[in-house]
């Protein structure tokens, strides 16, 4: 039976320096020496966070599809189960917006180029209203809102007749 040998000597060898050997793909010595942050590193920080609380703005709009689908599955009749699906409709983005400054702070909180995210805000409220109305639609679907007349007689007086026949 043969014995493999490598001989590894010359790898370890004092004579070799380390500037021989090759810096690995993706390392730049110039950025390894570099102090401080330089103004494109900024930037490219900003537009990552601007990039990133834009995920973050269109995220609620990912899951509406999910939701209109299991509602639809749900079905229309008034039932322990499609009123709690409507109910995690309605509930899921009224949670979203109440907390909608905690979501952002993460984005805010970072050290370096403070980014506007305002107009992000802005789209994930509008987003989760979307949501908030499609769950009264659903309410209203279900016969579960007060929208005719006929739902409102009990707080209408009766009528006072002024003759009785008998």
């Amino acid at each position: 039976m043969k014995k493999v040998y490598a001989d590894l000597t010359p790898l370890l060898s004092k004579s070799r320096t380390a500037k021989a050997l090759a810096d690995p793909s993706g390392f730049g010595s110039s950025s390894a020496l570099a102090s401080g942050t330089s103004v494109s590193a900024r930037t490219d920080d900003s537009a990552l966070r601007t990039s990133k609380a834009w995920e973050v703005a269109i995220g609620p709009g990912k899951s509406l599809p999910m939701q209109m689908f299991m509602a639809w599955m749900s079905g229309t009749s008034v039932s322990i189960f499609s009123i709690l699906i409507t109910g995690m409709i309605l509930m899921s983005p009224v949670r979203a917006i109440l907390g909608v400054n905690q979501t952002f702070a993460p984005l805010l909180r970072a050290k370096g180029a403070r980014v506007d995210v305002s107009m992000q805000k802005l789209v994930f409220v509008a987003i989760n209203v979307a949501g908030v109305l499609f769950g009264i639609y659903r309410l209203s679907i279900m016969g579960l809102l007060p929208t005719t007349s006929s739902d409102w007689l009990a707080f209408i007086p009766p009528k006072q007749y002024l003759e009785y026949s008998s």
